[in-house]
């Protein structure tokens, strides 16, 4: 941990905050020590020894070598390299602390020196905090257990976000059926083979965040196949006592009222909230949106309680075949 005089001088310098504003610095660690390489070099006539950069020197080229999600690999380099920068800021060479820099040395390098410094801090606290959080994380998934923000405090903390205490009830479109969501215990983040841990939402595409919405007309619209988001396509039908019907997809009504939530900052309250988790004991209600011809026509079913019984006794079954007639044939049966 950076001791705290260290801390307060590099957040006062380089105001990490403007640098970091969304759930990811602006660059990799790698980006920002191969930026130094370059932009650090001065004519055949300077020393980098003698302006103090050997140590740095040698730091930076352990960065430029790190993988994105080496979490404790990118904490342990950014806050050498932080304090070493911290060191040389203050005038004396890392390697020899009895040389004291002159002022032409510090000059020719320091703004290559500030701009990594920014880069390092702000990897050093992302870093700290994910290489904690990452295997608490996974182990809540693993056990179908909520994952609160504070294990993302830092992260979700930016000026790029609005994070406070959910709004009530809210609701989510989704095309996997109750039965489904039940066994897997909720909602809950897609891993991918590396089985990493790495939640981003906003500055593209939102990865490994459950989003919501407080607006029950808005959210029937996502209740429908979308293979930018899904990959896998679901073929299931609704049987009731009068007539079957194809379903395009499920909405879900939750409540994590007492819970944190996150929303991109500048945007639409309500829109889009996020959560890390929403875990079966938050959902309450749940309805079907029927197929009735494009995405724009919408055809509910009545709320439906999402319990362990009514999951059981919903008879949805999955068939594409059937599916694809019904499709063709929708207005019969809507």
């Amino acid at each position: 941990m950076l001791a705290p005089n260290i801390d307060n001088y590099v957040r006062n310098l380089v105001r990490p905050e403007l640098i970091q504003t969304t759930c990811r610095p602006a660059r990799t660690i790698r980006e920002y020590a191969t930026d130094f390489q370059q932009n650090s070099r001065c004519s055949w006539k300077y020393s980098r020894s003698k302006d103090g950069l050997t140590r740095i020197d040698q730091l930076v080229t352990q960065a430029a070598l790190i993988q994105t999600l080496d979490y404790t690999r990118i904490a342990n380099t950014s806050q050498s390299l932080v304090e070493t920068m911290y060191t040389w800021l203050t005038g004396f060479n890392p390697s020899n602390p009895v040389q004291q820099l002159t002022s032409d040395g510090i000059q020719r390098r320091q703004n290559a020196i500030t701009t990594l410094l920014g880069g390092a801090y702000c990897w050093y606290r992302q870093a700290s905090e994910a290489a904690l959080s990452e295997p608490l994380a996974l182990g809540n998934i693993q056990n179908h257990n909520d994952i609160p923000f504070n294990l993302y405090r830092y992260r979700f903390s930016r000026s790029g976000f609005n994070l406070h205490m959910t709004p009530g009830r809210l609701y989510r479109g989704d095309t996997r059926p109750p039965q489904m969501l039940w066994q897997s215990g909720g909602f809950f983040p897609k891993m991918d083979n590396s089985n990493r841990h790495d939640p981003h939402l906003g500055s593209g595409a939102s990865c490994q965040v459950i989003s919501s919405t407080d607006d029950p007309n808005v959210v029937a619209r996502f209740a429908w196949h979308n293979k930018t988001y899904c990959p896998v396509r679901y073929y299931y039908l609704h049987h009731t006592d009068r007539v079957d019907k194809a379903i395009a997809g499920f909405v879900y009504e939750f409540d994590k009222n007492g819970h944190e939530c996150v929303e991109v900052a500048n945007v639409t309250p309500g829109r889009e909230v996020a959560f890390l988790a929403i875990p079966n004991q938050y959902i309450r209600r749940f309805r079907m949106r029927y197929y009735a011809g494009s995405q724009s026509n919408i055809v509910l079913s009545d709320w439906m309680y999402y319990n362990e019984n009514s999951v059981r006794n919903i008879r949805i079954t999955a068939d594409k075949q059937r599916w694809e007639s019904f499709k063709r044939n929708w207005q019969q049966y809507v």
